[in-house]
């Protein structure tokens, strides 16, 4: 039997390996309508039962989001350059500790099946498809720079947000950080306090000469500015399909009140969500 088959019928045990391992379950809402692109989360897996998968709570830039009980989700395996999808559901949060740490853990609906992606680089199954945000990134020279582009990134999204006028006015007036070549990037996780990327081999060239870079990252079922954050290049490696992984973590030491305008950002997209979602049910 081949090997995708396999583990497709034994995906409990897959998932029970990948618990054992201390491997992690992508998590993302249910697309509901035309969202344009959605964030995938990656959250530590803790424990299965018969009827729950234990994980812990997803978090944007280390706040964990507000995902709300009953509020649909996609769950997917990801072993090697393979994964499955299958359906869930938030059966809300419980108290956790690990490793003599108190934390927030994330019960989900245990699925009765899973399926297999249709690619290896896609997020589609024959009822649900994910699309993954497209980024512009650029290693930055100068991490100095960063703060007055980075204040004006917040302007230009309270302003949209109030619907003022001079958003427009202030979108056409990029400030940009000291940077070099940009290169374009998808998305494929957030966790951890950090962004996953997924770069073409055709525009990976000298990824490792920087470790600071800046993303201007659009935000999912919303028509704000993209949000601007820097991010220092953790790690990296090369993957099958013609394409590098990158893990950066997001740093606000150049400018630490930056973190909290992009945790609001983020979960703000993620309520929104969840609000039509259940609203629509």
């Amino acid at each position: 039997m081949p090997a995708h088959r396999s583990r497709t019928t034994g995906w409990r045990r897959c998932l029970q390996q990948l618990v054992d391992h201390k491997g992690s379950l992508q998590v993302a809402l249910a697309p509901h309508g035309p969202t344009g692109s959605d964030f995938i989360w990656r959250a530590k897996l803790i424990s299965l039962s018969d009827n729950e998968i234990l994980v812990e709570m997803p978090t944007a830039a280390g706040e964990p989001l507000p995902l709300q009980e009953g509020v649909l989700l996609r769950g997917i395996i990801a072993i090697g350059q393979n994964r499955w999808m299958f359906r869930t559901k938030c059966l809300g949060s419980i108290g956790t500790t690990s490793n003599n740490r108190d934390g927030v853990g994330l019960r989900l609906q245990m699925p009765t099946s899973v399926e297999r992606c249709q690619r290896r680089r896609d997020y589609r199954i024959s009822t649900d498809s994910l699309s993954l945000p497209e980024l512009s990134v650029w290693p930055l020279l100068n991490p100095k720079s960063v703060v007055l582009p980075e204040r004006m990134c917040q302007l230009r999204i309270e302003r949209h947000l109030e619907c003022d006028s001079q958003s427009d006015k202030l979108e056409q007036k990029q400030v940009m950080p000291d940077i070099g070549p940009a290169f374009h990037a998808t998305l494929v996780n957030i966790g951890g306090g950090g962004v996953g990327l997924q770069v073409p081999t055709n525009e990976a060239s000298g990824l490792g000469r920087h470790r600071l870079h800046w993303l201007r990252l659009p935000l999912p079922g919303s028509d704000a500015p993209p949000l601007c954050v820097t991010t220092k290049l953790m790690h990296w490696h090369l993957e099958a399909g013609n394409t590098t992984y990158l893990g950066m973590m997001f740093d606000f030491s150049f400018n630490p009140s930056h973190k909290r305008f992009v945790t609001q950002q983020i979960t703000r997209v993620v309520a929104i969500q969840q609000r039509e979602q259940l609203q629509a049910a």
